[in-house]
């Protein structure tokens, strides 16, 4: 008889196996970045690589824990997959500013980031991140209002007709409805 992996562990493998995927490919393309760099960027000079450092990168794929920068003699190397002290791919802000935007406040958003990354943000990192866009839905809150809006219902009913060829396909019958609403003042 053989045994069945259960399915909460069957998704943490899964979701490792991606990570490390991810991970593998993100150090292969760095390594790649830093050999195009030396041999044509710096050739010439007396530049060399100079081993590794680690890092960790939160992604949409989970925390990247020690991802292996490579590094050059002179310090001169940048990989164009992140800036040099980011520590988090922009998924993450870009997630925040809409949570915000649906009306979430800072200490929900925390909690939440912190039940999927596992990894605990302050009310305050979340505050600068949202800062970006609170003008924008001060403006959105506070524009003009028209007196009037048109209004465009859709709606369809689906029929099956009988063909003489003897197959019944399924029709859409859309009925639009145009309404011009006035708003109360």
């Amino acid at each position: 008889m053989s045994k069945s992996i259960p399915n909460v562990d069957w998704a943490n493998q899964l979701e490792s196996a991606i990570r490390q995927f991810v991970k593998e490919k993100l150090e292969l393309i760095m390594r790649e970045e830093i050999k195009n760099f030396l041999e044509i960027e710096q050739a010439g000079t007396s530049n060399r690589r100079n081993g590794y450092y680690q890092r960790n990168l939160d992604t949409q794929y989970g925390q990247m824990e020690g991802l292996l920068v490579p590094r050059d003699r002179n310090g001169e190397f940048q990989t164009q997959l992140f800036a040099p002290y980011q520590r988090r791919i922009g998924w993450l802000e870009e997630a925040i500013i809409r949570i915000y935007q649906s009306g979430m406040s800072t200490r929900e958003i925390g909690k939440f980031i912190e039940r999927i990354l596992g990894n605990a943000y302050s009310p305050a990192t979340i505050s600068r991140i949202t800062d970006v866009v609170k003008e924008d839905i001060e403006k959105w809150h506070t524009r003009p209002l028209h007196k009037r809006y048109s209004v465009l219902y859709l709606d369809g009913l689906y029929v099956k007709l009988r063909r003489e060829t003897g197959s019944s396909p399924n029709y859409c019958v859309n009925s639009p409805l145009i309404d011009n609403m006035d708003l109360m003042t």
